[in-house]
């Protein structure tokens, strides 16, 4: 059985500034991702001023087609399209054998 293809650049329209947290409480500065693909998601929630969440949404970093991609963790800050979110969870979505096929990182 052969390895998972990766994810065609034509479907990883964006890019994306991370910036990892440092040992001292702040970010590092931030590194460029490209060619990654995010899919925003927004909610209703309760509240008496506003109707809606400032929006979330997950982007999908490849590892072969995504240039810069690296594992990033929870806890990050990454901007895309002008918009600045938090890591909250990055998923480690594996191929046959072991190797990272891309990671999934759940913004808010």
């Amino acid at each position: 059985m052969g390895a998972l293809s990766a994810i065609p650049r034509r479907l990883l329209p964006d890019s994306m500034l991370v910036r990892v947290p440092d040992a001292f409480g702040g970010f590092s500065d931030a590194v460029q991702v490209k060619h990654v693909r995010f899919a925003r998601k927004q909610s209703v929630v309760d509240d008496a001023h506003r109707s809606a969440d400032a929006g979330a949404g997950k982007a999908y970093v490849d590892a072969v087609n995504s240039i810069g991609a690296f594992e990033v963790p929870a806890g990050s800050r990454v901007e895309i399209g002008g918009r600045s979110y938090m890591v909250a969870e990055c998923k480690r979505c594996e191929g046959f054998g072991g190797a990272v096929h891309h990671w999934e990182l759940v913004l808010r």
